[in-house]
């Protein structure tokens, strides 16, 4: 059964595509079974995956969520999901997403409805990564209520950082309400410029506001124009540019990611 792994910020452009589909190719690449979610509009993740026409597609995570409203049975996955160069099988999405708080507000039990879909495929993989939209709402909360745990990317300035205290309260309402198994990995700092004043007491601010309340990767990606450049070839840093710095991290934050899973399993058996 997948573990499923949330990429969440109520903030844009802090680098959670990027962080998305870079650690679903890291995990694919290092024998897991990986799915990638497109659960924003804009759908990024999926461009990024070798999507050439988003709005083309004839299903989306959109179109599965309303089949589910309306009570209709899903297509088989092979017909729908997107095989990638990379071995990440992606669920893609285009601009019908940005309709799905609409389309939710009336449905029972709708903060239910991504956990539905998954519920459906989640035997098939070892993770299950959701690229977030950058809004708190009813898509979010399922997102939430799906997930077994987040990563909070973020941006190493000021107005970024100040983002996650807004967040952590949604957390803790649907940790503690809903969702007891929610966790929160860690917050990921990125397109972190090291020699920087502003990133400097940045991320002292992040370690001294947040460090006591959830975890704080010790990796940082740094920032790259690599990064977007890669997105013109379809690929992610990993594959566009593998000795490049941000690549480079990207790598050291999954090794980061799979020890501290690995500590978790060993104290469970324990």
């Amino acid at each position: 059964m997948a573990k499923i792994i949330a990429i969440i910020n109520e903030k844009g452009g802090v680098g959670k595509t990027a962080t998305a589909t870079t650690l679903a190719y890291l995990l694919s690449k290092r024998g897991h079974r990986t799915a990638l979610i497109d659960f924003d509009g804009q759908g990024h993740s999926s461009i990024i995956s070798g999507v050439k026409n988003t709005n083309k597609l004839e299903v989306t995570i959109n179109t599965l969520i309303r089949r589910l409203v309306e009570d209709e049975p899903l297509p088989a996955p092979d017909s729908y999901i997107f095989k990638t160069k990379c071995g990440v099988d992606l669920i893609p999405s285009n601009t019908q997403l940005f309709t799905l708080e609409r389309n939710l507000c009336n449905v029972d039990f709708r903060e239910h409805i991504l956990t539905r879909y998954v519920d459906t495929i989640k035997d098939d993989y070892d993770y299950i990564i959701i690229d977030c939209m950058p809004q708190m709402g009813t898509p979010m909360i399922n997102v939430m209520m799906c997930a077994d745990s987040l990563i909070i990317p973020t941006q190493a300035e000021l107005l970024s950082a100040q983002g996650l205290a807004e967040l952590l309260k949604h957390y803790q309402l649907i940790q503690k309400n809903s969702n007891h198994r929610l966790r929160i990995e860690g917050i990921l700092i990125t397109m972190d410029s090291a020699n920087t004043i502003l990133s400097a007491q940045v991320n002292d601010m992040i370690q001294q506001g947040f460090a006591d309340k959830v975890p704080i990767f010790k990796t940082r990606i740094p920032r790259s124009i690599k990064v977007a450049e890669a997105v013109l070839y379809h690929q992610t840093i990993c594959e566009f540019v593998p000795e490049n710095p941000a690549a480079i991290a990207y790598e050291q934050f999954v090794d980061e990611l799979l020890s501290k899973e690995q500590g978790k399993t060993a104290e469970r058996s324990v």
